[in-house]
């Protein structure tokens, strides 16, 4: 994507949530689970929250479907089971599910930008510079082309009432008819029920009212749906005369909620921006509530410090049903972005060095800098775009963050001269 300049996006209610095993900590047991849950920022193998999977025996799912490696894209948010010893994993299985798959009712994001908000299916989805952008539509090649009506995939991190922060965006087709011919399933949205009216047959996700009056219930309860949190098909779309979306299917997720599950002594860490500041001694981030306690370890934040929106990584383990924290640490986020051409590379053992611009600036890759490939001016983009991909005299985009003198990148997006 061109950049008409820079922009960060003012978060009060998203998140993103990153789970993975972690390796020490405050006395847990030793984890009869190893899971991390992030977004994938590169190949050579597979990339996620700073570990490279190995996937020589690893099962792959796709939106429920059995898939292959070959579908996973930089910027999907994945879920990944298997071993992990440092920086090197070992994957058994892969699963990623998108966020949303809708109707876009509008956009805001300016022209010439690719930073800003977009409303759809009544969802709020906010779209940064770190944003992975994709578009199977040929008149759209930036975000701030994406017209009301067409249809979008998202993955990335959902408050779960009505906001997502994107980590990857897809334009699937220019109508809801040109995608129904290739997904008969239909159209898609998840989110925590609110404001139900039983009577006629009404709730809330965001700020979409659904009616499920002629729609399958799958798993659904009886009585009262708010709070649950649920995922919704349409066949039949938005209701011109009415703004409600008509759901063709009603489907019960997680047990109706959005946090993970997880057994004694199960060893988690989870990455992202808080979702609900500290209360007592219980935060949350994208859904998942986490407990503090006086072996809590804080590194560069206080527990006063734990605000909506704040960046953090946090250790921990599960314990009678909670997750229980024993570090919480601030994380720092890109604030700068500069673009120019590759004069030198260095790369290490695994998909990390450093690049070189012409300019003279030296910028450190590590194994959580997205990793994306845009060209498409007589190119055929890489999708498994790594390090060891980048050539001298390549165009590039970079985002990156000062960390005492080193200039670390966040995103590395090869672009056209």
């Amino acid at each position: 994507m061109n950049r008409s300049g820079l922009g960060q996006i003012g978060w009060a209610v998203l998140a993103a949530l990153m789970v993975s095993a972690c390796g020490g900590g405050g006395g847990s047991s030793p984890s009869s689970t190893s899971s991390f849950d992030g977004t994938i920022t590169g190949f050579g193998s597979v990339y996620v929250n700073g570990v490279k999977f190995e996937t020589d025996g690893s099962s792959f799912s796709i939106d429920g479907e059995h898939g292959s490696e070959d579908d996973l894209k930089v910027g999907m948010r994945v879920r990944v089971e298997g071993s992990v010893n440092g920086e090197h994993g070992s994957a058994s299985s892969i699963s990623y599910t998108d966020e949303l798959e809708g109707l876009v009712i509008s956009n805001s994001i300016a022209s010439g930008a690719d930073v800003g908000n977009m409303n759809i299916m009544g969802q709020t989805v906010s779209v940064t510079a770190e944003t992975v952008f994709e578009s199977k539509v040929m008149t759209v090649t930036m975000p701030d082309q994406i017209a009301a009506g067409m249809i979008v995939e998202v993955s990335g991190y959902s408050s779960g009432m009505g906001e997502i922060q994107a980590t990857r965006i897809e334009v699937k087709a220019s109508d809801l008819t040109t995608y129904l011919a290739l997904h008969p399933n239909g159209i898609e949205v998840k989110g925590i029920v609110a404001n139900h009216d039983e009577q006629n047959m009404k709730f809330d996700l965001g700020s979409m009212t659904i009616d499920y009056s002629s729609a399958i219930l799958d798993d659904m309860p009886n009585g009262n749906f708010d709070m649950l949190y649920v995922e919704v098909k349409s066949t039949a779309g938005i209701d011109s005369n009415t703004s409600e979306l008509i759901a063709s299917k009603v489907e019960l997720e997680n047990h109706g909620d959005m946090g993970h599950d997880g057994h004694d002594d199960d060893e988690m860490e989870i990455k992202g921006m808080i979702t609900s500041a500290i209360e007592g001694d219980s935060f949350a981030v994208n859904g998942q509530m986490i407990t503090v306690n006086d072996k809590t370890e804080f590194d560069d934040i206080s527990k006063a410090e734990l605000l909506v929106g704040v960046m953090v990584e946090v250790e921990g383990y599960y314990r009678d049903g909670e997750f229980i924290a024993e570090e919480v640490e601030a994380k720092e986020e890109s604030s700068d972005e500069i673009e120019g051409i590759i004069a030198a590379i260095e790369s290490g053992e695994i998909n990390t060095g450093t690049v070189t611009l012409n300019n003279g600036m030296v910028f450190s890759i590590t194994n959580e800098t997205i990793m994306e490939d845009s060209r498409d001016d007589g190119f055929i983009a890489d999708q498994k775009f790594n390090l060891q991909a980048l050539m001298e005299g390549d165009y590039v985009e970079i985002h990156y963050y000062d960390d005492n003198g080193t200039l670390v990148a966040t995103k590395l997006e090869r672009d056209d001269n």
